[in-house]
């Protein structure tokens, strides 16, 4: 059994400033093993790690999380800077802290987050590893769903545009695509790599990571949910004109 302890606080000076991410192997075959953990209630789970993994992941979100708020405009910015060679998973990170002292960004670096975990977890073999995906957003936090909290009345309106030029940024943008870090990070988060651990066994690049053939359908994947939410938004833009219109 793996201890927690041995990844809390230096995986992400690792990938930050050593570049660990650029020497990780995108693909090849992974050796997922398990990590238990006493939760806060004193029941204990189970994450896989390993090159890093799911639990890594979790691991570093956490001691990031406990930082002081005083640094949140560093940490925003240095996540942000490094965000092609990092998990897309820190990113929420990033747009919590900026959440505290630039909206615009808060929300973009939001959005992008969403859409580069959708396409890795999309790319997963297994598809229950988008069983991830809501995990990881909701450590975005209450700092960023306030933000973008479009029904609620007084400044909604705002909000809903300001999501627009989000989405538009993103859009017109070439970064959705751009990450270099392997989706390992998620894929890890699959039942199939929990019990590949479980029985000490390897998984090949094809058990785990779809062929890049399909990439490129993965990717309108991802831009047809970002279409489906710009149209939503349009939709509710609209509505809130006409009721204004007839008032």
């Amino acid at each position: 059994m793996i201890e927690f302890s041995r990844f809390v606080g230096g995986l992400l000076a690792a990938l930050l400033l050593a570049g660990a991410a650029t020497a990780q192997e995108y693909g090849g075959t992974r050796n997922p093993e398990l990590m238990e953990i006493t939760l806060s209630d004193g029941s204990r789970t189970h994450f896989v790690i390993g090159q890093y993994a799911w639990g890594e992941l979790l691991a570093e979100m956490g001691t990031l999380r406990g930082e002081a708020e005083i640094r949140d405009r560093e940490i925003a910015e240095q996540l942000f800077s490094a965000r092609n060679s990092i998990p897309p998973g820190m990113l929420f990170e990033s747009a919590r802290r900026y959440a505290s002292f630039d909206a615009e960004q808060a929300v973009y670096v939001f959005l992008l987050a969403r859409a580069r975990t959708l396409y890795d977890a999309l790319r997963c073999v297994d598809s229950t590893a988008t069983e991830g995906i809501p995990v990881i957003t909701d450590m975005a936090g209450r700092e960023v769903a306030e933000l973008m909290n479009i029904n609620e009345e007084g400044g909604g309106a705002a909000r809903t545009e300001r999501m627009q030029r989000a989405l538009q940024r993103l859009m017109d943008s070439n970064e959705i695509f751009a990450s270099s870090f392997s989706p390992w990070w998620i894929c890890s988060a699959s039942d199939s790599a929990f019990f590949a651990a479980v029985n000490g066994a390897s998984m090949p690049q094809d058990e785990w990571l779809k062929r890049e053939a399909v990439w490129p359908n993965v990717q309108e994947q991802v831009r047809r949910n970002i279409r489906e939410n710009q149209a939503l938004l349009a939709i509710t833009m609209g509505t809130r004109d006409l009721a204004t219109s007839d008032e």
